[in-house]
């Protein structure tokens, strides 16, 4: 059984992923957020500040993955090790780049809980074989088509 699921044209796939990272770019180091009582409580076992990283960087896995679903469809393995490792990379960019901004630091934990946001994506990858990417108007008029591949998507 396979699942339609709209394929978004590249264009709009590639603004998704530079919004998120822009995104990531901008709480981190133009505008970080003050830290408050909040980010150092532990729902669980992390403290908050952990699972904020965790989350921004699978939505960021997930928005690099959703863009390559295409280019990279067979070689399903390789995309999931390259998809985190450009997704741990940016995390660990940006900690780097933290560590010369006023007021904030280079932390490992944030590089780890970036990585492992990243690995997230696991499940992507593991039910992509699953999943039928139709160009978002056949989608819409819900026409039966094979996926779209090639570079006018």
């Amino acid at each position: 059984m396979t699942v339609r699921i709209p394929l978004l044209p590249p264009v709009v796939r590639w603004g998704l992923v530079a919004g998120v990272a822009a995104f990531i770019f901008y709480a981190s180091i133009l505008s970080p957020p003050p830290e408050t009582v909040v980010d150092t409580a532990q729902p669980g076992f992390l403290p908050l500040d952990k699972w904020r990283h965790f989350v921004a960087y699978a939505t960021l896995g997930y928005a690099l993955a959703y863009a390559t679903s295409t280019t990279w469809d067979g070689r399903r393995w390789r995309a999931f090790v390259l998809v985190v490792a450009l997704t741990s990379l940016y995390g660990a960019g940006i900690e780097l780049g933290q560590s010369v901004v006023p007021d904030r630091g280079f932390d490992p934990g944030d590089v780890v809980a970036n990585a492992l946001g990243a690995t997230l994506v696991l499940f992507w990858f593991a039910i992509r074989p699953r999943l039928e990417l139709t160009p978002v108007s056949q989608w819409i008029s819900g026409s039966n088509s094979t996926e779209s591949k090639g570079p006018s998507e």
